[in-house]
C-alpha cells in the first residue's frame, strides 16, 4: 500500500501562516502535518501566534526541536555536537571588515529537525524512501522569492520520493499579497520569525528590540558579547572576530540608522521570515 505525506514546513511568519489559513479554509490541499522548528530564540510574539494557529480547527502542527541556538552559541556547542555554532555574524579581521560568516543555522535548526520528524512518521530514519513512499513538502516561498524557489525545487529533484510545492509562488502571490490577505483573515498581527539576534535584523528591528528592552534585549546582548568571548570554544579556530551588528561594533554600543541605508544585499533577509529552508 503506497504511503504518502503532505507537509507543510511551518515558521509561523507572513507567508506559512498565510497557506496554514488557506489549508484550513480550503482555498489550498491541507496538509497531513504542520512541522514548526523551534530554535527556542524566536520573539515571545512567535509562540503567541503559533499557540493562535494550534487553536484553530487545522492540519496539526507539530513543535519539534533542535534545541536552544542561543544556549549552543553561549556554550560553543551546536545541535550536531561540533565544537561550534555558525550563524551569519559579521566579521572584522584587523581593521579590515570581512563580510559575514557561513550560515549554518537554518540547516540545522530548521530543516533537519523537520525532516527528522517526517522520517519518524513515515518510519524511514537511517535509510530511503521506499518505493511505495513519498512525501510532499509545502513552502512559503512567495512570488518575490524566484531564487529561493529555485534552490529549494533544484535540492528536492535530487531526491527520490521527496517533492516540493510553492502555492504562492505558483499563485503569483507575493508577501505584500499575504499581508493584504492576513489583514482581512487574521484579526491578530503576524509577527516576522526570526531569532530575536538574528543578524539580518534591519536597524529599525535593532531599535524595535532595544526599545522594548526586558528579556529580550538582554539575550542580544548576552549573545553579542558571548560570540567573542576569548574563553569561549565558539570562537576557537576563527580568525575574524564576529558581531551581530554590521558596523561590527557591540550591539549595545551601536547608534542604529535606519534600515535603508544597510540593506545592500540583493536579497532583503530583514524583511523576510525565516520560515525553515535554505535561502542561500
Amino acid at each position: 500500500m503506497k504511503q504518502h505525506l503532505r507537509v507543510l514546513n511551518l515558521g509561523a511568519g507572513v507567508q506559512s501562516t498565510a497557506i496554514y489559513l488557506m489549508m484550513c479554509d480550503g482555498e489550498i490541499e491541507p496538509a497531513d502535518v504542520a512541522i514548526f522548528a523551534d530554535v527556542q530564540d524566536e520573539p515571545q510574539e512567535v509562540y503567541t501566534h503559533l499557540q493562535r494557529l494550534q487553536e484553530l480547527s487545522g492540519p496539526e502542527i507539530c513543535v519539534v526541536s533542535a534545541g536552544s541556538i542561543g544556549d549552543n552559541l553561549v556554550s560553543g556547542v551546536n545541535a550536531t555536537g561540533q565544537r561550534y555554532v555558525s550563524i551569519p555574524t559579521f566579521l572584522q579581521l584587523g581593521d579590515t571588515k570581512g563580510g559575514m560568516g557561513r550560515r549554518q543555522c537554518t540547516s540545522e535548526y530548521k530543516i533537519r529537525p523537520i525532516e527528522k520528524e517526517i522520517r519518524v512518521r513515515m518510519d524511514a530514519t537511517g535509510r530511503p524512501l521506499r518505493k511505495d513512499q513519498t512525501v510532499q513538502q509545502v513552502f512559503g516561498l512567495s512570488f518575490d522569492e524566484p531564487r529561493r524557489v529555485e534552490r529549494v525545487r533544484a535540492q528536492f529533484l535530487k531526491r527520490s520520493g521527496w517533492s516540493a510545492e510553492f502555492p504562492l509562488f505558483d499563485d503569483m502571490m507575493t508577501r505584500a499579497d499575504c499581508l493584504q490577505y492576513l489583514e482581512k483573515r487574521w484579526r491578530h498581527p503576524v509577527p516576522r520569525s526570526a531569532c530575536v539576534f538574528c543578524p539580518y535584523h534591519s536597524d529599525d528591528e535593532w531599535m524595535r528590540l532595544k526599545a522594548a528592552g526586558g528579556a529580550e534585549w538582554a539575550r542580544i546582548v548576552e549573545i553579542d558579547h558571548a560570540i567573542r568571548e576569548e574563553t569561549s570554544i565558539c570562537t576557537k579556530g576563527m580568525n575574524a572576530t564576529q558581531y551581530l551588528h554590521r558596523s561590527c561594533k557591540p550591539i549595545d554600543e551601536v547608534e542604529f540608522k535606519p534600515s535603508a541605508d544597510s540593506g545592500q544585499q540583493t536579497f532583503n533577509w530583514s524583511q523576510m521570515d525565516c520560515e525553515g529552508m535554505c535561502g542561500v
